[in-house]
């Protein structure tokens, strides 16, 4: 078979593999919610703000878990770190089919977000240590597809199940085992790299002292709110102002990442190759954002499958580039990208809690046309801030001006290897 160091080439897209479908299932759990809002509510005599609560509960669960859960796979590893985290997220969601109350699902909800915050930031710190710079960006493509097909499969498949238990009883199951199936194949780092594992507070100290992952992390922050309240919103939206059933309904939610899947690929890739970031992320945020409003406006025509076809698709390629960035930059490296992407998912946890709350579903509460016209005008809003906030960010293509200013030293010496 030969060494890590031989093989690793082929052994990286194993290692890749089996995370994304361990976040596969993380995603399929996340948005199970909004697709089984329709027999939740009624018995479990949810309200609005109760069912916004559960939804996003693990968003804001990782404002506190992300942080340390990048540091400790700085520190232990992302084989043992990750492993913790998804059987923590399986575990949690097996324990949803046995609740009888909102406060049962919300706590479960909220293991499941402490899970899923010690898991997710260290991908892009096994995206650093297994893959050249050249495949950085795709590799970043690869794993967050994971995440717009399992939200896909969670807003379209639920009404399928034949009640939310087992909805959640299957998907928990599978989630449980994939979790144990990256324990026994996952690895850390090839035998041959010599990984530095600093001590727990170093990275986010490094971090905290970075312009960039401060923009980075508010741009995270932004992202996952808009993407939150406009996936939390619009099944009921529809069905509730268009009278869509919950199926079809799903369905057209279900292009938000379904499409997605294509543009987490595809303009990280391009971004590759063209050596440039910084672009395909503001021209993104403000084109995807007018998509999902006139997607609104237009509905339920063959309009507004086009649009969030279009914006779904342009919408996914900015998240893998937001994570793809802090490995690049030269203050940080995968020494300390752990760290670093915690406190980015933390921010980013914030958006994806306190936006859907705080700012969107109050505009919604009415349940009219009207309300329902200003909190997606709202949701728009936020997504276009996006630009505001990578617009000043160091370009860390390979293109970019400085040459590798801004770029990980560690990336330079693997272009050398």
């Amino acid at each position: 078979m030969g060494t890590d160091a031989q093989r690793y080439p082929r052994y990286r897209w194993v290692v890749l593999g089996i995370a994304w479908m361990a976040m596969v299932a993380i995603g399929w759990v996340l948005f199970l919610t909004p697709s089984l809002a329709y027999l939740l509510v009624p018995e479990l005599g949810l309200t609005p703000t109760q069912l916004t609560l559960i939804f996003t509960a693990p968003a804001f669960v990782g404002i506190f878990a992300n942080i340390p859960g990048g540091t400790l796979g700085d520190r232990y590893g992302i084989r043992l770190t990750v492993g913790m985290g998804t059987i923590l997220a399986g575990v949690s969601t097996l324990a949803r089919a046995w609740v009888s109350g909102f406060w049962g699902m919300f706590l479960a909800a909220c293991v499941f977000g402490i899970g899923l915050g010690t898991a997710f930031p260290n991908l892009p710190k096994l995206v650093a240590i297994w893959f050249p710079p050249k495949q950085s960006g795709l590799a970043s493509g690869i794993y967050m597809t994971a995440f717009g097909f399992g939200g896909g499969l969670g807003l379209s498949t639920g009404p399928y199940f034949g009640g939310w238990r087992p909805a959640f009883l299957y998907v928990g199951t599978l989630s449980t085992a994939l979790a144990f199936l990256w324990i026994f194949l996952g690895r850390s780092a090839p035998r041959e790299v010599q990984t530095r594992m600093p001590p727990l507070t170093a990275a986010i100290q490094v971090a905290m002292k970075s312009k960039n992952i401060w923009l980075l992390s508010v741009s995270q922050l932004l992202l996952s709110g808009g993407f939150m309240s406009l996936s939390g919103n619009l099944p009921v939206a529809l069905t509730n102002i268009h009278n869509i059933s919950p199926q079809e309904a799903g369905a057209i939610s279900s292009l938000l990442t379904f499409t997605g899947l294509p543009g987490s690929l595809l303009l990280p890739l391009v971004s590759d190759r063209l050596g440039f970031r910084k672009p395909f992320m503001y021209a993104g945020a403000i084109v995807s954002a007018v998509c999902f409003y006139l997607a609104w406006q237009l509905a339920p025509g063959i309009d507004t499958y086009t649009l969030i076809i279009v914006g779904g698709f342009i919408l996914a390629g900015i998240g893998p580039l937001l994570l793809t960035v802090p490995m690049e930059l030269v203050e940080i490296g995968y020494e300390y990208v752990g760290g670093a992407t915690g406190l980015v998912t933390a921010l980013g946890g914030v958006g994806g809690f306190f936006i859907p709350l705080l700012v969107v579903t109050p505009f919604m509460a009415a349940r009219t046309a009207a309300a329902y016209n200003t909190g997606f005008l709202a949701t728009a809003v936020v997504i276009a801030a996006i630009a505001a906030t990578t617009v000043p960010l160091t370009e860390t293509g390979t293109r970019a001006n400085a040459g590798t200013t801004g770029r990980s030293t560690h990336h330079t010496q693997k272009e050398k290897d």
